[in-house]
């Protein structure tokens, strides 16, 4: 039996819903987590001069363990997002998240997979770099895979809507073109 539009149209309201009841906190502590940055494989020093969703764009001073890395380096400081619009109502985060401040040196100490937390990041001052610290270099590590842009995350939702919405008129239009026989 098939589907009558207006349930179809329900059922497809539901979606977001279900997406939102998936969400499940995290939490954690430095306690269980790895403390300060030198107990991490890639360890930088640098200006936090974007953030985008947990993660930031960070322009890189000296690179003081770890392989070499670009002048600029993506790290992740917080928990994957859902994206737009879901990420509006649906926040996914945990006492160990990293909060950069824009502007701001830290000494970051992060995962091979750029990824780092609260535990393993402290501001630069006071801290003076390793002897051995090295410069950045053009074809250096860039981190983590970032985001798109809350402009492309928007482009792509409304690329998505306006196809749903071609697709139901298209659907209606073939159906009063073909009605069902009695």
């Amino acid at each position: 039996m098939l589907l009558r539009l207006p349930a179809a149209l329900a059922a497809l309201a539901l979606l977001p819903a279900l997406a939102l009841a998936a969400a499940a906190p995290a939490s954690a502590s430095c306690a269980e987590a790895e403390s300060p940055p030198e107990s991490r494989p890639i360890i930088f020093s640098g200006t936090a001069v974007e953030n985008r969703t947990g993660y930031t764009r960070f322009e890189v001073d000296r690179v003081w363990a770890g392989p070499d890395l670009a002048d600029e380096v993506w790290v992740q400081g917080g928990q994957d997002q859902a994206w737009w619009p879901l990420n509006l109502v649906q926040q996914v985060e945990s006492s160990v998240d990293t909060d950069f401040v824009v502007g701001e040196e830290y000494v970051v100490g992060a995962g091979d997979d750029f990824s780092t937390n609260l535990c393993s990041v402290t501001e630069a001052a006071g801290h003076e770099p390793p002897a051995d610290a090295r410069t950045p270099v053009d074809d250096g590590a860039r981190g983590a895979d970032v985001p798109l842009s809350p402009l492309a995350q928007t482009a792509v939702a409304g690329g998505v809507v306006a196809a749903l919405v071609t697709g139901v008129m298209l659907l209606l239009r073939w159906r009063r073109r073909h009605p069902r026989p009695a």
